[in-house]
């Protein structure tokens, strides 16, 4: 991904997104926020323990540097699962200017423009779609549990059913997450994949103790690719959230005392 600076706001896009010049998209990293501690200092979690205003400026600092209005924001509210929602006008500000209007939702989709929906993660996977045909976007939290659940399918799947998309017209971008050299999972966690036949024996290691490194960005790859996605038309970032802890939240990495970074994208009008 590429590295992108703001005032002292750093945050990565994907290269093949900016040939799209009618969507805004960003991932955030720990840097140029107003957070102290181990939310230094870039803190976007809206559940965690940092102050509400800390969290607020936060968000102000970052949706700023990416040309973004904080009342267009909509975040997801994560439970590792498979919802998609179609976000619309009244959903703009959920999450941060007013109180959550669902719940249980991992993924959001829309063709609306002005809503920049909005996923958190400090380990987990952010997924970006766009579809430049049908003019609609999408992004998904794809932690293990999603991933097993695949609901990078399932975001496909809703932009189909709601906006007619061809899957070949798609692209997508796997953002900063934690990579294979260090997520290492216990054997319940590595068979909850076992089912994917679309896989090759890329996205595991197996260790002497039965333990096993995953490869979540490969899975979710396969994934995308089995759901009709042309290879071609997915960038995968490479970032290991856990290597890169000094610039990117790491919840495995610091041993659960992070903050959270945010990935957002947004039609232009």
């Amino acid at each position: 991904m590429k590295e992108n600076y703001n005032n002292e706001v750093m945050y990565y896009t994907f290269p093949d997104f900016e040939q799209f010049d009618f969507i805004t998209h960003a991932f955030s990293s720990r840097e140029g926020g107003v957070s102290e501690g181990y939310y230094q200092s870039m803190n976007l979690g809206v559940k965690t323990a940092d102050s509400k205003e800390n969290i607020r400026k936060n968000y102000e600092l970052f949706t700023e540097a990416i040309g973004i209005k904080l009342e267009n924001v909509v975040i997801a509210n994560l439970n590792h699962g498979n919802n998609v929602r179609v976000v619309t006008k009244k959903d703009a500000g959920c999450g941060i200017l007013k109180p959550f209007g669902f719940v249980d939702v991992d993924a959001l989709v829309t063709n609306e423009p002005n809503l920049a929906i909005t996923v958190t993660c400090a380990d987990c996977v952010p997924v970006f779609f766009v579809d430049p045909v049908k003019k609609a976007i999408g992004i998904a939290h794809s932690g293990w549990k999603g991933t097993a659940l695949e609901i990078s399918a399932k975001v496909v799947e809703k932009m189909q059913e709601e906006y007619g998309s061809n899957p070949e017209d798609i692209y997508a971008g796997v953002g900063p997450c934690i990579g294979m050299c260090c997520y290492e999972v216990s054997r319940d966690v590595y068979e909850e994949y076992l089912e994917f036949d679309y896989l090759d024996n890329a996205w595991y290691f197996e260790k002497d103790n039965d333990k096993f490194d995953l490869d979540l960005s490969r899975i979710i790859f396969g994934t995308l690719a089995y759901s009709g996605i042309l290879p071609e038309h997915i960038s995968i970032s490479g970032l290991c959230t856990s290597c890169n802890n000094h610039v990117l939240f790491s919840h495995r990495a610091q041993k659960g005392k992070r903050g959270t970074m945010a990935g957002m994208i947004m039609l232009k009008e």
